[in-house]
């Protein structure tokens, strides 16, 4: 067994960065954006999610997107913002079973059409939005163009860091921006939240009695700011110390 494991009695890693069943902390600020992404995806059209980098979007994002599997819908998640246009339209027609055309608007339109002939709903998940090139960002919205602009071929969750506002507010992209309906934002645990983070991972990896003091855990949130990436990274160093 892992001697950090057995010296506090548990069974699993409490601070990795998979968040496995049962570790998982819906604080408030969770649950607010979730439900934003969620009505988003009742009304059928984009949504925006901002916060911060290691406070939890990209987990967010998966833990509505399964939810949203649950319901039947079919999930398009896409990650490599340094690809160009061309090859998120070719890498988005794959996904449906379509052979990209010999052009970019050609693929676009044969992916707008297939997926409006689709019964089946379809979510795209653009996450690390804030590096997608301005090129991709507007043929993102050339796609959500559809029926004399009155229906989208799918439900959009755009995900990025803070830059991600400063992107959108730019005039090249005042038209993508004006079709954002709800806005989602992750900002850092509070300290009562990082205390109930805390305790969340630990019982989760088996935890039978506490392991961080009072002072330990004021300590703690103010090193890590409460972004449960450094509160991650500070906590596991803790242990082996």
């Amino acid at each position: 067994m892992n001697p950090l494991l057995k010296h506090y009695g548990l069974k699993t890693v409490p601070f990795g960065r998979s968040t496995p069943k049962g570790a998982l902390l819906r604080h408030p600020g969770f649950e607010e954006a979730a439900r934003r992404l969620r009505y988003s995806a009742e009304l059928d059209t984009i949504a925006l999610l901002v916060s911060e980098p290691g406070c939890g979007k990209s987990l967010l994002l998966g833990v509505v997107a399964d939810e949203l599997r649950r319901e039947g819908y079919s999930i398009h998640y896409f990650a490599h913002a340094t690809v160009g246009p061309f090859g998120l339209l070719n890498v988005l027609a794959r996904k449906v079973g379509l052979a990209p055309r010999r052009s970019r608007a050609e693929t676009a339109l044969a992916l707008t059409e297939h997926l409006l002939s689709d019964e089946t709903k379809h979510l795209l998940v653009l996450d690390e939005g804030h590096q997608l090139p301005d090129a991709t960002l507007e043929d993102i919205r050339l796609l959500t163009i559809s029926d004399f602009d009155r229906q989208s071929p799918f439900v959009l969750l755009l995900a990025g860091q803070t830059a991600l506002d400063d992107r959108l507010a730019e005039p090249l992209h005042l038209a993508l921006d004006q079709r954002i309906t709800t806005v989602a934002r992750l900002m850092p645990l509070s300290a009562d939240e990082t205390r109930a983070y805390l305790q969340t991972r630990l019982k989760a990896a088996g935890a039978d009695r506490p392991v961080f003091e009072d002072g330990a855990v004021d300590a703690l949130y103010d090193t890590a700011s409460g972004v449960p990436r450094r509160i991650n990274n500070v906590a596991t160093a803790a242990l082996i110390v």
